[in-house]
């Protein structure tokens, strides 16, 4: 990996900025022509936003609506109007980072610049800005691991043409993942960038400037999406892992290791503080993985002190060693928790880790865990990809591609063949030039004349010139560049068994000043000065002597062979210069192909593949191994085949790989553009809506289904119980006993359920109340997995909607839902199981 200079840097930056701003448009339009936003009023704009998506635009209103921003600030700390009765406080409870934000530039914006500005209008605006960001960092994320500017051009117009694997930050532009992802990937490209810069000056520098970035980025991504702590922990075991393959000195690997890992852990208590003491912060999986490689750098500091000092680290990681130090951060983690549990600063059953663990085990191991997990397994975005879907997508992408590459360079390559197997027959006169031309380059060169050719070595040299001129057929342009590569190898040979005399110089040195301060130790002060000065004269003359034998060595290639003629000399040498210089550096670091194994590169692949196994798990998250690939994709070949000659690759490849993809790229975007199966929601929710406000009251409290349950409280204002962050344990609670109306279980059971949280009108949908089941994901179907002794009672919404129930009145209904109004506890009648009619059906 090289530097590159200001002007390479400024250039990167225009041409990303360019995508950038393209992407922004690009975004804006699809989603305006799937929408007609402009077109739409405010109730049928804000009808649009489903699930949490309408609970964090609730908050994003309160803090725009607001005379200034902290009116709307201290207003969140205690909403009562979410979790009814429960007061909940928002900037702790939920990730609203980017709402904060989003509001206070509104703010600016309206009081000093525009303002007419429309509030959604300006948060889509933010929207399409952090989409933006997310391509520019594709860009030079692309560019940095490929080293030329059409990986980064590659790797944009391949997320672009398959823009519909991506986030679909057009179908919901408020999901958390729109505004995290964009922060944990700005921290992959900056790790990238710091490893990368480590190898290169095998110096760790910018120390406080690497922790603050990451620890911002860490704390930015944590603060806006409840998934990024698992992002951040399989960064973490990836780096612990690829730290093992390299060959770094230890003394910079544990001065990088401990940063990178303090960094988590100050990312990670910057958010907490900013969270106003978010407890979910402390249950985080990254928590323990970044403390336990701290404790591990700390450990080995210490041990590297303490033994001697070796030039490479050894072993950095041990399976045992990162064994005790997790299980030490674990019980470190849990210890605080346990603390904090006791002094009532945090409750165990707000752990939203659990909840993932429960849908893990109902995905893995097919287990039927509780009622929530089911029904959240049910829902589309955590549905798994198809194969079909996912093959289609290789095909298209990697298959077709890298086949017709294949046969393009195999046509090269016997083009190649054919034309060095060509006999060639030069004339007399062909040869007789070419010879008069090495003869003279030779005699030039050497600074010999005609009269020196009498000596042997002289002549046995000229014979040597005259072979190589005949096994190239007496082509001199031939000749002279297989002579520059003779020479370049053999200068990269000399160079390397240099570096290597200078590393066994100094590893010796380094041993006897061990000894040197061991005797001291045992034998006192007369023998201190003797015996190292003994030493120090073996240890130069040794030295001497083997250094002069490689001068001797390089003297044998010069006078073995002639060197190229006088129109190449130039160009060899500076050829020669920059290897020679290339060489040195890049022989601090031995590893196995520099090229391919750089430890950036190693990370960003590894990254990708855990990236593919999440996205094959989960369907929502399938966008962050598309984005990855999308980086790594056109850097294989350029690495692996053509590291050495990486012009060819993409002058050849990049032309192929765009035409190979060409048609099936402008068929997803048309169908972005103009999508022939994209409906609006025609569900008639505004209507219901409309009920709601001119026929409840202000205060009236509402519960429903999670899709439908935060717009109605977006719309209308009132209170509800329950919402869609179903990770929330209470919360998972509150759903179940209002998802009991889909159930077969008793009235009187139901009633209490929803009267012991105050629920005055319950919105249920009519498509899950037809008292039959249909597939595993039925929410009937659910119930009866939960409580099969009811199987053989109707269910009881269905039975609501056709008879009279006691304490229950449906007050509304449409084609898709029904409003029913719960009577006070003052008129209930208890009935017992064997007395209710609906029952007895």
């Amino acid at each position: 990996m090289r530097e590159p200079n200001l002007y390479v840097i400024l250039s990167h930056a225009l041409i990303g900025s360019g995508f950038f701003f393209l992407y922004m448009h690009h975004v804006r339009v699809i989603f305006e022509t799937r929408t007609n936003l402009r077109h739409l009023n405010q109730l049928e704009r804000e009808s649009m936003l489903r699930r949490e998506d309408a609970l964090y635009y609730t908050f994003y209103k309160k803090l725009a609506d607001g005379p200034d921003f902290w009116h709307g600030y201290e207003q969140l700390k205690n909403v009562t109007d979410i979790e009814y009765p429960h007061s909940v406080n928002v900037l702790q409870r939920f990730y609203v980072l980017p709402e904060l934000v989003t509001a206070y530039f509104f703010h600016v914006v309206r009081a000093g610049f525009n303002p007419s500005v429309q509030p959604m209008q300006f948060y889509f605006d933010f929207v399409w800005l952090m989409g933006g960001v997310t391509l520019l960092v594709l860009y030079l994320y692309g560019t940095l691991l490929s080293e030329n500017v059409f990986g980064g051009i590659y790797g944009v117009l391949s997320y672009l043409m398959f823009h519909s694997f991506a986030a679909k930050i057009y179908e919901r532009p408020l999901a958390r993942e729109n505004f995290a992802f964009p922060f944990i990937f700005l921290q992959m490209f900056y790790l990238c960038i710091c490893i990368g810069r480590l190898l290169h000056r095998q110096k760790h520098t910018s120390r406080l400037v690497m922790i603050f970035i990451m620890s911002l980025f860490t704390a930015c991504a944590l603060l806006s999406w409840q998934f990024s702590h698992f992002i951040f922990t399989t960064q973490i075991l990836i780096v612990m892992t690829s730290w093992n393959m390299s060959s770094m000195p230890l003394g910079l690997a544990n001065a990088f290791a401990l940063d990178y890992s303090l960094s988590h852990l100050i990312g990670n208590c910057l958010a907490f503080v900013l969270s106003h003491g978010n407890s979910q912060l402390l249950f985080t999986w990254q928590l323990s993985v970044s403390l336990s490689l701290f404790l591990i750098t700390i450990v080995r500091q210490i041990r590297s002190r303490r033994s001697s000092n070796d030039l490479l680290q050894s072993d950095y990681f041990s399976f045992k060693f990162i064994l005790l130090a997790f299980l030490f951060a674990s019980s470190m983690q849990a210890k605080l928790v346990y603390v904090l549990s006791k002094s009532g600063l945090l409750n165990w059953q707000e752990n939203m880790n659990m909840h993932y663990c429960d849908l893990w085990a109902h995905w893995m191991l097919q287990a039927k865990v509780n009622f929530v997990t089911n029904l959240s397994a049910c829902n589309p975005l955590y549905a798994r990809v198809a194969w079909s879907e996912l093959w289609q997508l290789v095909k298209t992408l990697i298959v077709k591609p890298y086949c017709m590459y294949g046969v393009v360079m195999l046509a090269m390559f016997f083009r190649k063949w054919r034309k060095s197997n060509v006999l060639t027959s030069a004339t007399k006169e062909q040869r007789e030039r070419a010879r008069n031309y090495v003869l003279e380059d030779f005699l030039e060169e050497h600074h010999v004349s005609m009269s020196d050719m009498s000596n042997k070595q002289t002549e046995q040299q000229l014979q040597q010139c005259f072979a190589l001129l005949e096994s190239c057929d007496h082509d001199y342009e031939r000749y002279k560049r297989e002579k520059v590569k003779l020479q370049e190898e053999q200068q990269l040979e000399r160079d390397d068994f240099m570096q290597d005399i200078k590393r066994l110089k100094a590893q010796i040195h380094r041993n006897y000043d061990k000894q040197r301060k061991e005797r001291a130790k045992a034998s006192g002060h007369n023998l201190k000065e003797a015996a190292p000065v003994e030493a120090d004269s073996e240890t130069e003359t040794q030295v001497e002597t083997e250094t002069e034998t490689p001068a001797a060595d390089e003297n044998k290639p010069i006078t073995d062979e002639a060197l190229p003629s006088k129109s190449s000399n130039t160009e060899a040498t500076n050829g020669k210069r920059r290897h020679t210089t290339t060489t040195r550096r890049d022989s601090i670091v031995p590893t196995a192909n520099a090229q391919i194994l750089n430890l950036h590169y190693v990370y960003s692949f590894m990254q990708m593949i855990v990236f593919t196994l999440i996205g094959l798990t989960v369907r929502k998250l399938f966008f962050l191994s598309f984005t990855q690939g999308c980086v790594i994709a056109p850097t294989i070949c350029s690495k692996v085949w053509y590291h050495r000659q990486r012009n060819i690759f993409w002058s050849v490849s990049l032309a192929v790989f765009l035409l190979s993809m060409f048609d099936p790229g402008m068929t997803n975007i048309r169908d972005e553009y103009f999508p022939s199966r994209y409906d609006n929601p025609t569900d008639d929710l505004e209507g219901m809506v409309e009920w709601i406000k001119l026929n409840t009251e202000r205060d009236a409290v509402f519960a429903g289904p999670v899709e439908i349950i935060g717009t109605v409280h977006l719309t209308t204002k009132r209170p509800i119980v329950n919402h869609a962050h179903l990770e929330m344990r209470q919360m998972a609670e509150r759903t179940e006993h209002v998802y009991s109306v889909y159930s077969r279980q008793q009235t009187s059971d139901i009633y209490n359920q929803c009267t012991q949280l105050k629920i005055q009108y319950l919105i249920i949908s009519l498509d899950e109340c037809t008292n039959e089941v249909r597939d595993d994901c039925d929410i009937l179907s659910i119930w009866d997995e939960k409580q099969p002794a009811f199987r053989k009672y109707p269910q009881f919404c269905h039975e609501l909607l056709h008879r009279n129930v006691p304490s229950f009145l449906k007050v509304y209904a449409n084609e898709h839902y029904g409003i029913i109004k719960m009577f006070s506890q003052s008129v209930q009648i208890n009935l017992k199981h064997n007395k209710m009619p609906e029952m007895s059906m």
